[in-house]
């Protein structure tokens, strides 16, 4: 086991003062948990492997599902206050691929507003722990404005719903914001199809395809739509000679 760094006892010292038990998670943890919250995007940047039984597994990439699950299973009662401090592992285009996070998970407290300053003065009281003598500034950030302006600027439903994951971090924002000015230029096409999929976004997932056939020179209006129907890729039949009535079908 990697030794704890040397100012680990500043912060287990404040978990203590503030209330919030210690508790150690596994290392190794099911990887569906983070794909499900983060998205496929946060495949390529953590250690995946797989049990005998097929399980997809990875190493922790970070505390807060793993503490939140240990917390479901265990049933402990709210609120509670859990810290943690260990090794978590995600591939980064800078820095270590191993590295100590270090957090307090504050959890059922009914006041909301109270929560959000409890743990900005968490934070803060953390760093200026380890940190003396350096100056700290807080920027604080509202997810609520930041999808209400998504919302506003009438992007499809998946993209708003990735670039809202990506709320908080700035590599995830800008690769994120690449891909999608960018779209012909994405490594793994496919991706975009996997966001679609997972959020249920029929209509983003037809747009999508749209512009692709747009970009193969296939034309939606020659016998081709980009719904999806039962069969695939639907063919539009001759409504005019038939006169039959055409109503869209998803699955």
């Amino acid at each position: 086991m990697t030794a704890l760094p040397s100012f680990a006892p500043d912060i287990l010292a404040l978990f203590s003062e503030r209330g919030a038990g210690l508790i150690d998670v596994p290392t190794i943890q099911p990887a569906d948990p983070f794909l499900d919250m983060a998205g496929e995007d946060l495949r390529r940047r953590i250690f995946l492997t797989e049990s005998e039984t097929g399980e997809a597994l990875c190493l922790r990439p970070e505390f807060t599902i793993p503490v939140c699950l240990d917390h479901i299973a265990s049933r402990a009662g709210t609120p509670r206050r859990y810290g943690y401090l260990g090794e978590v592992f995600r591939q980064r285009r800078e820095g270590e691929a191993e590295f100590f996070q270090a957090g307090i998970e504050d959890l059922g407290e009914a006041d909301i507003a109270t929560a959000d300053a409890r743990s900005i003065a968490d934070a803060h009281a953390l760093l200026a722990r380890t940190l003396p003598g350096k100056t700290l500034t807080v920027t604080l950030g509202d997810q609520r404005v930041f999808e209400a302006v998504l919302a506003a600027l009438g992007l499809p439903r998946g993209w708003q719903k990735r670039l809202a994951r990506a709320f908080g971090s700035r590599e995830q924002l800008a690769a994120a914001l690449d891909d999608l000015a960018n779209p012909s230029q994405r490594a793994a096409p496919a991706e975009a199809v996997a966001d679609f999929v997972s959020e249920g976004d029929i209509d983003g997932l037809a747009g999508h395809v749209g512009v692709l056939m747009e970009q193969s020179g296939l034309s939606a209006n020659a016998g081709r739509t980009p719904r999806k129907s039962r069969g695939g890729l639907s063919r539009r039949p001759n409504c005019a000679a038939s006169g039959c009535r055409r109503t869209p079908s998803t699955r």
